[in-house]
């Protein structure tokens, strides 16, 4: 992926139609709803009844070689690309050729079988760490597991806000029908190459890798946009796809911050309208000050 030549200003409207050219769909099946649920409404003080799909969630047993483990929870669309992606983003495998065969079940139940070309691999006990519970797994232990991203990648404030305006119109139709899910993008800094929503913020990620492999799109200098919160567990996906810059139009965590930072990665939250803040590697965008500089540091 190339760099970006310099963007000074905002991106026009018109540039959004160029902006997610490309050979996915945003609409399509990027988002699995029910059957229109029924509910009642409460508005001004007036009760109704309405309906409206919701947003699925189903669990899928994941067996690899033979023994099953872990269970998934996810939207289930482009249940091969999450697979796949969750799969590379693990470290399990390095390229669609490590994987012997792929098969999902969905009845009489539920299951997804992997059965990889090591027979042998030795599968990781999968660790699942959320906000005040770490099991004893330090910040050292993390920062290790990945190694700093390396890239030339720059772009304009301009060229952001429109691919993330860009992502969000691309679903709002979606959203209005269903609501309840995240989306998340790759750009290589000129247009939206691979789109993907979900329930699970990070399930978006590991779409979006797995959707790369099939494509044959390299993840390496891309920019990764999304709906969602920005965790220390996306971050480390980011830094798997060697995802130099993440943008988000909510809030990064703590840790986050802090990984981002010995990762190298730039990492750019509450991109809303025109305003956007920088956490880390602001020299990624054009025309942004160390702010240590404000301080004479």
């Amino acid at each position: 992926m190339s760099d970006v030549e310099p963007d000074d200003g905002v991106a026009p409207a018109s540039d959004l139609e160029s902006l997610s050219e490309g050979s996915f769909d945003l609409h399509g099946e990027t988002v699995a709803s029910s059957e229109p649920v029924p509910y009642l409404q409460a508005e001004e003080g007036v009760l109704s009844f309405a309906h409206k799909p919701i947003i699925l969630e189903t669990a899928w047993p994941l067996i690899v070689n033979g023994q099953h483990w872990l269970t998934l929870l996810c939207t289930p669309s482009q249940l091969e690309a999450f697979v796949l992606g969750f799969l590379y983003n693990e470290g399990i495998i390095q390229g669609l050729d490590d994987v012997r065969d792929l098969k999902i079940q969905e009845t009489p139940e539920a299951l997804i079988e992997v059965t990889l070309r090591d027979p042998e691999i030795d599968l990781p006990r999968h660790h699942t760490l959320t906000s005040g519970c770490g099991g004893g797994i330090t910040f050292v232990d993390i920062a290790a597991r990945r190694e700093p991203v390396r890239s030339t990648r720059r772009i304009g404030t301009a060229r952001l806000t429109a691919l993330m305006r860009a992502l969000i119109e691309g679903v709002a139709a979606e959203h209005r029908r269903i609501g309840g899910f995240h989306t998340s993008g790759l750009s290589d800094g000129q247009r939206l190459l691979v789109v993907a929503s979900d329930i699970g913020r990070h399930n978006t990620l590991d779409k979006l890798a797995g959707l790369c492999l099939l494509r044959g799109i390299s993840t390496r200098d891309g920019i990764l946009l999304t709906t969602g919160r920005i965790s220390s567990e996306m971050v480390g996906k980011a830094a798997r796809m060697s995802v130099p810059i993440i943008v988000t139009r909510s809030s990064p965590t703590s840790l986050a911050v802090e990984l981002a930072r010995v990762w190298r990665i730039t990492l750019v939250g509450y991109a809303r309208g025109r305003r956007l803040h920088i956490y880390t590697e602001w020299e990624r965008i054009q025309g942004a000050r160390d702010p240590a500089s404000d301080l004479g540091v």
